[in-house]
């Protein structure tokens, strides 16, 4: 017989005595570790409730998907509230990837904000010095501060390591100062000549694959949500006021 089958027995999970609460804690959490004996490369900690009874949520990192209690069936895909139209897979990714972003040491983080007092929203980019739509959007950073956004940039050279978008993105962090730096080799094709020992363009890279960036520009909100690519300044700011607030 499965375990899986075993461990969800009434009879075998209430003692004589044991609160019904206690039981049924202790019934789910014996069905996550016989589920991540199944499920390769999953842990226990992994899975837990999902909002569809009978069903399991598995996380890890962004990619987010759904098992049967017996570890039989696996589903891939968006589940949505009809009642609230809210996309509760991607509430499940945005909350993750705001952990993960947040996890980011702040002086690693290349920022272009106009005064704290006039800050309306924060994003976080992912941003290749050689990609045409980020230069296209690094050339209206003026109107974009102007409007309250505050932009975090963080490296994303796509070509990936030991290629000349990697190289240009370490010499812009090696510069005195960066943030001009940043702008002549987006901008102007004006890259600086100093080299250093260490820089965090591979840590903000290997963040990104985390994260689920598939090309450049990639525009995280505050609260998790890919807004997507290059979007000019207006219209970023309208996207951004319709964003919907997460934890």
């Amino acid at each position: 017989m499965n375990r899986c089958w075993i461990a969800l027995t009434p009879g075998l999970i209430l003692g004589a005595g044991m609160p019904a609460a206690l039981a049924q804690d202790d019934a789910a959490e014996r069905v996550k570790e016989e589920l991540a004996t199944k499920l390769l490369g999953v842990e226990a900690t992994d899975i837990g409730e999902s909002p569809i009874e009978g069903l399991y949520q598995i996380t890890v990192g962004t990619n987010v998907a759904y098992v049967s209690a017996d570890g039989r069936f696996l589903l891939r895909g968006e589940i949505y509230d009809i009642e609230t139209s809210r996309n509760l897979t991607e509430n499940v990714r945005a909350t993750t990837r705001t952990e993960m972003l947040g996890s980011v040491d702040p002086e690693t983080i290349l920022v272009f904000s106009p005064p704290e007092d006039e800050v309306r929203h924060t994003v976080t980019i992912f941003t290749d010095i050689d990609c045409g739509y980020c230069r296209q959007f690094h050339r209206e950073i003026d109107r974009v501060n102007e409007l309250g956004i505050a932009v975090h940039y963080l490296f994303y050279p796509r070509t990936g390591p030991d290629t000349e978008s990697w190289t240009k993105a370490d010499k812009v962090w090696c510069a005195d100062d960066r943030n001009t730096a940043f702008t002549g080799a987006t901008v102007g094709n004006v890259v600086p000549e100093e080299t250093c020992a260490e820089t965090p363009v591979r840590e903000h890279f290997n963040l990104g694959i985390e994260v689920g960036v598939r090309g450049t520009p990639s525009i995280f909100s505050a609260s998790g949500e890919l807004l997507g690519g290059y979007l000019p300044p207006d219209e970023l700011l309208a996207v951004l006021d319709e964003s919907p607030s997460r934890p």
